[in-house]
């Protein structure tokens, strides 16, 4: 087995980490006590709409849209609060019914705070 070779099997680690949730509008309050209570207070949300999976959704479709509403939660944070994070909003955010949502996670390469260009973890 070459360098290259082993370098596939290398799974490697941010130090900070982009989550990404979309979720049902009536939970957006929940899941932001919930961030708070652990020491998340600030995250972006944002109002998108969906397309593509409308079993769960039949009541809220009408002959103009097939567009549903959602919201979509942004937060950025350092590795070690990643599973707890996602956990939460999981638990926050599930009815046990389809149209709950999903939940995206990414490595960054880099994150530079603008005003003191402080850079990774202590740039959050």
């Amino acid at each position: 087995m070459t360098v290259r070779n082993v370098l596939w099997y290398v799974k490697i680690k941010s130090p900070v980490i982009k989550i990404e949730a979309v979720v049902r509008n009536s939970v957006l309050h929940e899941i932001q006590n919930a961030l708070s209570e652990i020491g998340i207070p600030t995250f972006s949300s944002y109002q998108v709409q969906i397309t593509g999976i409308h079993r769960g959704h039949t009541g809220l479709r009408n002959k103009t849209s097939d567009l549903i509403p959602k919201t979509k939660i942004e937060i950025l944070c350092s590795d070690e609060n990643e599973e707890n994070i996602v956990k939460i909003i999981q638990k926050t955010a599930s009815t046990g019914e389809k149209g709950d949502g999903v939940i995206f996670t990414y490595n960054l390469n880099k994150l530079v705070k603008i005003k003191n260009a402080q850079t990774g973890v202590d740039a959050l």
